[in-house]
């Protein structure tokens, strides 16, 4: 049986692998600070420095952004700015959405 912790961040990297597309704003700048989003009726909070993503109590993971397409640990995921404040990851095996509000 897989523990809880190991599923959630199992969730966690495919959801922060993602293709960045912007509104009139550069996805690789976009995409720097500390996010949270609701994984399972969880709360995860993320934070994408130059290129590292960095969870709470788990080794920080590097990441790419190129163009519109943001890679983690080899899994890509589509990435919209709606605002300045949300950001969008789309699957896009499966086209679900993830929802991330920036933390101030």
């Amino acid at each position: 049986m897989i523990k809880l912790p190991q599923v959630l961040m199992m969730v966690l990297i495919a959801s922060i692998l993602s293709g960045c597309q912007s509104t009139g704003s550069n996805p690789a700048k976009s995409i720097v600070g500390t996010w949270t989003s609701e994984i399972g009726g969880f709360p995860l909070t993320v934070e994408y420095v130059a290129g590292q993503v960095r969870i709470e109590g788990y080794a920080d993971v590097p990441y790419l952004i190129e163009d519109t397409t943001l890679t983690v640990a080899g899994v890509t995921r589509s990435v919209t700015f709606p605002s300045p404040d949300e950001m969008i990851q789309t699957d896009p095996l499966t086209n679900t959405d993830q929802k991330f509000t920036r933390i101030k």
